[in-house]
């Protein structure tokens, strides 16, 4: 599984001194490599859009993605929930066999070997372009982790 650690794929993210001092930043990082915004515009959107403080995380964010995300930055993205598209209606309800159905990070990968998507696993988010796992160092290897919520977005 191909992973490339944030820090190394956001634009100015080695040269911000509001990333220097942040922790618990990962819907920051899955923001700004999943619209391709810089930290600090990400970090500015996501404390405006999402009340997050400085070092305290952002909670809440599937239900906040799903009605506040419209507009980034002036550019106009079309924000699809992945799970309707995996499965019409809402995948984590359904079942197959009386179980309920989990996407998993591996499953997602097979499924959606192209685009920009913004992943929400439990307490994190991180982004899958064209198949690569962009976040921490070890998202890439938690095959298991069970999705949460995911964006596809276009232009």
């Amino acid at each position: 599984m191909k992973s490339i650690c944030s820090a190394d794929h956001i634009i100015g993210y080695s040269e911000s001194a509001i990333a220097k001092g942040e922790r618990n930043d990962c819907v920051v990082r899955a923001m700004a490599s999943t619209f391709g915004l810089s930290y600090d515009v990400a970090h500015k959107f996501v404390a405006d859009e999402f009340e997050r403080e400085p070092r305290k995380g952002t909670f809440g964010t599937a239900r906040k993605l799903k009605c506040r995300v419209r507009d980034v930055m002036g550019t106009k993205y079309e924000i699809i929930p992945v799970t309707d598209l995996l499965y019409p209606g809402s995948a984590r309800h359904q079942s197959l066999g009386g179980k309920p159905v989990e996407i998993t990070l591996r499953i997602f990968l097979e499924r959606f070997p192209k685009g920009r998507f913004m992943v929400i696993v439990k307490g994190h988010a991180f982004s899958v372009i064209d198949g690569v796992v962009i976040g921490n160092e070890n998202d890439g290897k938690r095959l298991r982790a069970k999705i949460i919520f995911a964006l596809k977005v276009e232009e």
